[in-house]
């Protein structure tokens, strides 16, 4: 059952709201000044560009959608625990946090001649750990941030693209600012959102590459806020479901039993690469099924991912925050 009194209770903010607590402090994580520890990084790793860069973590895919379209060399993303095949000495292996038995693979890589770099919170490397491997300790655990650290070091190996970390640090403040819990429901956009996502079965969907690794991330957060299934996925996957839905009766009585079922609702993260608007949006209102729309007006796409992810990110925080288990 949802209650949209709890949105603004401050009773429940406080005891139950770790989860905006941390949101809230991503901003200032990714402003740690690693800038020495990136360079050193980079100053043992550099000289020689790899043949292929293989990233393996949480947020491998992430680093991979960011690097890929400048690197001058392919970037896998690897979800096997043990390296492939070919990886060897003319390579390197990026490893993220909650890579299960990442010293094991990283170790491995070494033994082939790869170069090795691991980007995890200072809890998780122990002293030998450290010295073992080239390492990029953090203060907290944070795959996000860890993986674009990751991605600022590549850039400055001469792999991927130019990543503003200030920038997409100044654009998750402002969606902390505006979705944080002291404004309340009547101006706040994040709990105005989980309002609309409360008893139904989110679809998500984002066009672009980045924009659907956002919906994929936002689904997994609604999902884990309330355990009511929620779907991120292309327009093919998402028409039929859609175009199957049965048409909810606009003068049916909301406290019949027969009405208790989750209507679908979509919301389409618009990061403005593509025009995402049109026919899935006019088949889900032809069948009466709510639209909700995230957008972000940032011109570099990593800042559009952070501020879609995090308005996606704080809308679920919200939901499961006023969810109340019956």
């Amino acid at each position: 059952m949802f209650d949209d009194s709890l949105l603004d209770d401050p009773h429940t903010l406080d005891v139950r709201g770790q989860r905006l607590h941390h949101l809230a402090g991503t901003g200032a994580r990714l402003r740690w000044d690693v800038s020495e520890e990136m360079a050193t990084i980079a100053q043992k790793l550099g000289g020689v560009l790899p043949r292929a860069v293989l990233v393996m973590g949480t947020e491998a895919r992430l680093v991979r959608a960011i690097v890929e379209t400048g690197s001058p060399v392919p970037c896998v993303a690897w979800q096997q625990e043990t390296l492939p095949a070919w990886t060897g000495a003319l390579d390197m292996v990026v490893i993220l946090p909650s890579t299960k038995d990442w010293h094991i693979a990283g170790r491995e890589a070494m033994k082939r001649g790869a170069m090795v770099f691991v980007v995890a919170s200072q809890s998780s490397l122990s002293v030998s750990e450290v010295s073992d491997f080239v390492s990029l300790p953090l203060v907290e655990d944070d795959p996000f941030v860890a993986a674009l650290y990751a991605c600022k070091i590549l850039d400055l190996l001469g792999v991927g693209t130019n990543l503003d970390l200030l920038g997409v640090a100044d654009t998750i403040d402002e969606v902390c600012d505006r979705c944080g819990p002291r404004h309340s429901l009547e101006s706040n956009p994040a709990k105005n959102l989980a309002c609309a996502l409360a008893d139904t079965i989110p679809l998500v969907w984002g066009e672009s590459v980045l924009a659907a690794r956002a919906s994929r991330r936002v689904a997994e957060a609604l999902r884990e806020a309330t355990g009511v299934p929620a779907l991120a996925a292309g327009k093919l996957a998402l028409l039929p479901l859609i175009e199957t839905a049965p048409r909810r009766d606009v003068f049916a009585d909301p406290f019949e039993e027969d009405t208790s079922s989750h209507d679908f609702c979509l919301l389409v993260l618009d990061d403005q690469e593509e025009s995402p608007l049109s026919e899935l949006q006019e088949i889900a209102e032809f069948h009466h099924i709510r639209v909700d729309i995230l957008r972000c007006v940032e011109t570099h796409p990593v800042a559009r991912y952070a501020g879609l992810l995090y308005q996606g990110l704080y809308a679920a925080a919200y939901l499961g925050l006023a969810t109340v288990k019956e």
